[in-house]
């Protein structure tokens, strides 16, 4: 199974659906929980809500508690108490739910893999220079091949049906954004990361502003399936960035939120830790010391 498969395992939008019906009707068993959302309607072919039920339980996000399938917690909490919030959230907890450890742990295998192809497809579309990166599919099998060490035994995405999966869960999760033709931007994912990253501080130095950052969304910069896609990778193809330097997905991110108001950037010079963020094939945009929360109430 495969969440890049859409055909087999489900869609996005079949999920919202099916959370939706459980936020406002509460538990219910798989037959009623099918039939509210639809199911019942002359003609309506329900396989889709079912194997996105089943897809999304195997990951976590879906349970059983006396025969009904009931939202797992913590994320149930999560998605708030009415439906309208629980759609506006399901992104940030659906991307939480696909990054789990648990959910990645066969990180190259096809069989049994849970979310590693999505954690796969979106580490490396990340670890590119996004600004000269042609978003094509056939482009994007062209590039894989061709940086891939081992493109036999190791693959991004099993097949090219795989890379529109690829961009439209990128799209939903916060990793791109659409445009006259969509581009790699994490920009709302960091957004919606920053209360876990600052935790209880203000400030944080830039470094270490990153390296949390990879610790919530582990396919950013020094994360974990980001460390272990760009081990796969040919340096000959895919040249790889000196220390202190941040890839242009994490830079544009978050460039963008400074410009936003959401977090602010210094640049000081008494400091022992720098970060240089970069545009495309790694020119230096800014050094950056300091990383500070700003306005947290715009942060969702």
């Amino acid at each position: 199974m495969s969440i890049l498969n859409q055909a087999s395992d489900g869609l996005f939008n079949v999920l919202i659906v099916l959370v939706r019906a459980l936020v406002r009707f509460g538990p219910k068993s798989r037959e009623d929980l099918i039939l509210a959302c639809g199911g019942a309607a002359d003609a309506f072919d329900t396989s889709q809500l079912t194997r996105t039920l089943n897809r999304w339980t195997e990951l976590g996000l879906f349970g059983e508690e006396d025969g009904s399938v009931i939202v797992a917690e913590p994320y149930r909490s999560a998605l708030g108490k009415n439906a309208d919030e629980a759609e506006a959230r399901l992104p940030k907890v659906a991307r939480t739910v696909a990054l789990q450890p648990a959910n990645n742990a066969r990180f190259w295998e096809s069989e049994g893999a849970k979310s590693a192809d999505l954690s796969r497809g979106v580490a490396w579309m990340l670890a590119q220079d996004v600004y000269t990166l042609d978003v094509n599919s056939d482009r994007l099998a062209e590039l894989e091949g061709r940086q891939l060490v081992d493109s036999g035994a190791q693959k991004i995405a099993q097949n090219n049906t795989r890379w529109n999966g690829l961009k439209t869960w990128m799209l939903y999760l916060g990793f791109a954004r659409d445009g006259m033709q969509w581009v790699v931007d994490p920009t709302q994912a960091l957004r919606e990361a920053l209360p876990e990253i600052f935790g209880s501080n203000r400030e944080l130095s830039a470094p270490a502003f990153v390296e949390r950052a990879a610790g919530v969304l582990p396919v950013l910069d020094g994360g974990a399936y980001r460390v272990q896609v760009e081990a796969a990778l040919k340096e000959s193809a895919w040249p790889r960035l000196r220390t202190g330097l941040v890839s242009s997905s994490l830079s544009r991110a978050i460039q963008r939120l400074d410009r936003e108001g959401l977090i602010t950037l210094s640049s000081r010079s008494d400091t022992e830790g720098v970060v240089s963020l970069t545009g495309s094939n790694a020119r230096i945009w800014q050094d950056v010391s300091h990383v500070a929360l700003v306005q947290t109430g715009k942060v969702r």
